[in-house]
């Protein structure tokens, strides 16, 4: 008869075998979780640099993870970050982007591919060198609106009125209306566009509001309303840009537009801003003062009379401060503070100074551009600038 396992190698020796057995199970364990958590890494493999990437066009961007589950992909032109993806699985290695038209182009952009999100101590890696975004060289816009699904004009062609939004953003103290076409002039210059620029925002008196500012311009109400950023460069020398409205009107729509709707219309870079400007009284049916803070809507035990603004130029565009002069929280409010009324009809003092500025109402699919919201004069918004 065999033996059994017990009788020929004894129970102690048995249990000797299986200590040794979990022990080499805990130090693989170990092993794993040390030497293989350090060994995770990620390496971009495309582009590495001196390549050349045509607005319009897609490309592969590649990389080797070990031992990451997510990562993220961002653009650096010199310092300024732009994300291409974010939270993408790592595993497939490879990620097509398209260069939108719009995007900015020249000769210093990196690629960084990243654990994500990101953290300190995080694996990153870099393109080893810059690469080029360039323009394709095209003899018209009609490809690009073809491909876009919506009008591109050329910058020669009769009669286009440039449009932009400030990048740098400001308070409500402006010195003035016409210190406000002056920033929009030094804001050209630094994207380099030529021509006289006047600022789309409205003043206190009649003569003096957005539409009528416009109207007193060399060319009024005429033109058709384009992007001022070029977004493709022809072989002769022109740029396509994006239209805005093919007449005054249909570009004053844009402004008061669904979101949804704004998104298929609008580049990135100017819907991102149309969220903050001042705009102040655009037409004579604009209201001439007393106005709601915007703001005021998330603090319910705000005292009322910080809810609401007389002014909604902050004061011509020259104060850019929070509260009129004078008051103080506590104190009791007597006629040197003007008097507004709530939708109820209840009289209340008004504190705060303001201007009316773009806005978003509603979520979702309902959100809703607005330029008549209530915002605090010292809250920096961007201005919009409109081509003589």
């Amino acid at each position: 008869m065999k033996q059994s396992i017990l009788e020929k190698f004894g129970l102690e020796k048995v249990f000797i075998i299986v200590i040794i057995v979990a022990i080499v199970a805990v130090c693989l364990i170990f092993f794993w979780m040390f030497f293989g958590y350090s060994r995770r890494g990620v390496q971009l493999i495309s582009p590495l640099g001196r390549e050349e990437w045509e607005i319009g066009q897609t490309y592969e961007i590649k990389w080797k993870s070990t031992g990451i589950g997510r990562i993220g992909i961002v653009l650096f032109n010199a310092d300024k970050p732009e994300w291409i993806a974010e939270n993408l699985p790592a595993s497939p290695g490879l990620y097509e982007w398209r260069i939108q038209p719009g995007h900015e182009h020249g000769s210093n952009f990196w690629v960084a591919v990243f654990e994500y999100p990101w953290r300190q101590g995080n694996q990153i890696s870099y393109s080893k060198g810059s690469f080029s975004i360039t323009y394709p060289e095209l003899a018209s816009c009609d490809s690009l609106s073809i491909q876009e699904e919506w009008p591109y004009l050329a910058s020669d062609v009769p009669d286009v009125r440039r449009v932009f939004i400030t990048k740098e953003t400001f308070t409500g103290d402006l010195d003035g209306l016409e210190g406000a076409n002056e920033k929009c002039q030094i804001a050209a210059a630094e994207k380099g566009f030529s021509g006289d620029w006047t600022a789309f925002i409205g003043g206190d008196s009649p003569e003096q509001t957005a539409v009528k500012r416009i109207e007193l311009t060399p060319r009024g109400l005429g033109g058709i309303f384009i992007d001022a950023e070029e977004s493709l460069e022809l072989l002769r020398g022109a740029t396509c840009h994006r239209v805005l409205g093919r007449n005054f009107n249909d570009f004053l729509a844009k402004l008061s537009d669904l979101k949804i709707i704004n998104e298929e219309k609008l580049s990135k870079d100017f819907l991102s801003k149309m969220e903050k400007v001042w705009f102040g009284r655009i037409d004579k049916d604009t209201q001439r003062n007393c106005t709601f803070i915007m703001s005021a809507t998330y603090y319910i035990f705000l005292p009322l009379p910080e809810k609401y603004s007389h002014t909604v130029t902050c004061q011509n565009w020259t104060f850019g401060k929070a509260v009129v002069p004078g008051y103080e929280r506590g104190m009791v409010l007597d006629d040197r503070f003007s008097i507004c009324y709530t939708p109820q009809g209840e009289p209340t003092y008004s504190v705060t100074a303001a201007g009316l500025a773009s806005g978003v109402e509603g979520k979702e699919i309902d959100a809703k551009y607005l330029t008549n919201v209530g915002k605090v004069c010292s809250e920096k918004q961007h201005l919009l600038c409109i081509e003589n």
